[in-house]
């Protein structure tokens, strides 16, 4: 996958660019790859530093970006050869700080589009759809204005390992930066990699979501309850599907209003099944109120 996603950058289009590209505490033979390509192609250049997580690895990239916008890319994942051509071209002539665009979700060689054109162009309203899961929270989809970056820094908290990326935008966008939507796809967000964090899915990561719920609602005012109550409602179906969070527990952790699991995504069968386990909870413990 190394492989494939340091080719994919090489067949970029635009020859004014550079790849920085870090070593996350690898072995020994992806470092001779990333070297490899680095001899290869002087728009490479390459770091290796001891684990720290990928927080400290975006943050010390950041560091040595000398290009006029950032993009990101995880070592799994491969992007379309005109991709950095013409976001570029966009941001250019849209004068955004923001470029935000559609994403290819590719499983087993098969892309499906995924559409994640905003409902609004307003950074706030875009916060709001990235917590209640409509838009995709993660790096990949957009690209950032290196100068507002500059004025405006915003790092990485290394003190998570779970949806650290959420956490960015949630600082990022409350900084009101101009945001254009290109209604084009060119990063293929690859599923399916056994060693992902989503496959290995463990109690201890289902704690550490639970600790980006509270930086979420240390950081966000009150106006945004609904989103963060929202935000860990998704947590906690992740959990439950992976069979370490009971019915009981799903409704204790973040109390998730009946209204909140009735517009999810979620079959019928299974939200009438959690409406009806927290209704009789919420009437047990007469705490009906909480879930209104």
């Amino acid at each position: 996958m190394l492989r494939a996603c340091l080719e994919s950058l090489r067949a970029q289009t635009l020859r004014e660019c550079e790849f920085i590209v870090v070593s996350d505490g690898a072995p020994d033979e992806d470092c001779a790859v990333c070297e490899e390509f680095a001899e290869k192609d002087s728009r490479f250049r390459f770091f290796e530093r001891e684990h720290g997580g990928v927080s400290a690895a975006r943050n010390f990239g950041i560091g040595e970006a000398r290009g006029d916008y950032l993009a990101f890319i995880d070592a799994d994942d491969r992007v379309e050869p005109a991709m950095l051509e013409k976001c570029l071209a966009f941001a250019t002539s849209s004068n955004a700080n923001l470029v935000t665009m559609d994403l290819l979700v590719t499983r087993n060689g098969v892309d499906e589009y995924r559409v994640q054109k905003p409902v609004s162009l307003d950074p706030e309203s875009i916060l709001r759809q990235i917590l209640r899961g409509e838009l995709f929270g993660g790096m990949p989809v957009r690209i950032i204005e290196a100068d507002f970056y500059g004025k405006n820094p915003v790092k990485w908290r290394e003190d998570l390992g779970y949806c650290e990326d959420v956490i960015f935008w949630t600082e990022f966008l409350r900084l009101r930066p101009k945001v254009a939507y290109m209604e084009a796809a060119f990063y293929h967000y690859v599923q399916g990699n056994p060693n992902s964090i989503t496959t290995n899915y463990t109690i201890e990561k289902f704690r550490e979501r639970q600790k980006f719920i509270g930086v979420l609602k240390e950081l966000l005012p009150q106006s945004f309850s609904e989103e963060v109550k929202a935000a860990a409602f998704n947590v906690k179906l992740e959990a439950m599907r992976h069979g370490l969070l009971s019915a009981k527990d799903f409704i204790s952790f973040e109390k998730t209003p009946l209204r909140i699991i009735w517009q999810s995504r979620l079959s019928r069968k299974e939200r009438l099944r959690l409406c009806a386990h927290t209704v009789l909870l919420a009437l047990f413990r007469r705490t009906c109120r909480e879930y209104l």
